[in-house]
This record gives C-alpha cells, structure tokens and sequence, in this order.
C-alpha cells in the first residue's frame, strides 16, 4: 500500500467519524429544542420527509418542521441513533442508521415509543460534513404502556 492509498483511507475513516458525530449533535440539538445550532447542521438546500409529517425543505421549511411540528408537538423526546452504514464517495456520502426515541406527546402528556429508520445524504462543504436529505420512515409509534405489540401505530396529532 502506498502512502497515498494510505492517507486515503484514512480520510474516509475520518469522514465517516464526521458524519457519526453530525448526526449525534443532530440527536442533542432536536432533544434540547436548539433550533439554530440544528439548522447550522444542514446545506441551504436540504430536504426532510418524514412520512405522514411531511417533506420540508430549505431553511424556511426546516425551521417549520422543527419548530411547528416537533417541537410544537413534543414536551420531552431523547433520540438515539445507531447501527450505522456510512458510505463515503468523496465530497458526497450517504447513511442509514436505526433510531429509537422516547418521547412524551403534549396533548395528553402521553408517552411514546417511536422507531425506525433515517436515509440520509451529506455533502461536505468547507471541510464540514452536512445533511443534505434526511429520510425517516417510521417502524412504531406506540404508547409507552401498551408497547409496539399492542399498538404499533398511532395516529399524528
């Protein structure tokens, strides 16, 4: 292996470091309602769908989602994304993670178990990786004392 083969791989290891540590300041920065510092997380032209909530996009459609929409919607939720597969092709890189929340819903201070998927693309600009698609498909939207066995899915409220 050459060294430039070498620093090569490297750089996709450290690439894919990036897009695991976006996407877990994505995860801190919904739960703690910090509407700029997640909006700072996505290129100017990035997209959302998230099912049967809606498809956002840019800046102003964004700051709807989150704000309107989850945050208008959820008084506690504390997102855990894992099991990664992060393909890196220079500049560019997709991901699919699992993500589980629990999630407390305002209307009637019920709790929630929320899981599924997220496909995602990033583009790195400036050196720094950003969302630039977020794809969510939801597996369960369950009360917390019935479970995903008994409901698997709510309806949106």
């Amino acid at each position: 292996m050459t060294l430039k083969e070498l620093e090569a791989r490297i750089r996709v290891l450290e690439d894919i470091e990036a897009i695991r540590k976006l996407r877990a300041q994505y995860c801190y920065n919904v739960d703690a309602e910090k509407l700029e510092e997640l909006l700072a997380l996505f290129t100017e032209d990035a997209r959302v769908d998230f099912g049967l909530y809606g498809t956002y996009e840019a800046r102003e459609g964004l700051t709807t989602f989150f704000r309107d929409v989850v945050a208008a919607s959820l008084s506690f939720c504390q997102h855990m994304a894992h099991n990664p597969i992060i393909e890196v092709k220079g500049e560019e890189a997709t991901g699919k993670w699992y993500f589980e929340v629990p999630a407390t819903i305002k209307e009637g201070n019920s709790a929630v178990w929320i899981a599924g998927t997220y496909e995602e693309s990033y583009v790195k600009k400036r050196g720094k990786w950003k969302f630039n698609f977020i794809k969510a498909t939801f597996h369960y939207i369950s009360p917390y004392e019935e479970g995903w066995g008994k409901t698997p899915f709510l309806a949106p409220t």
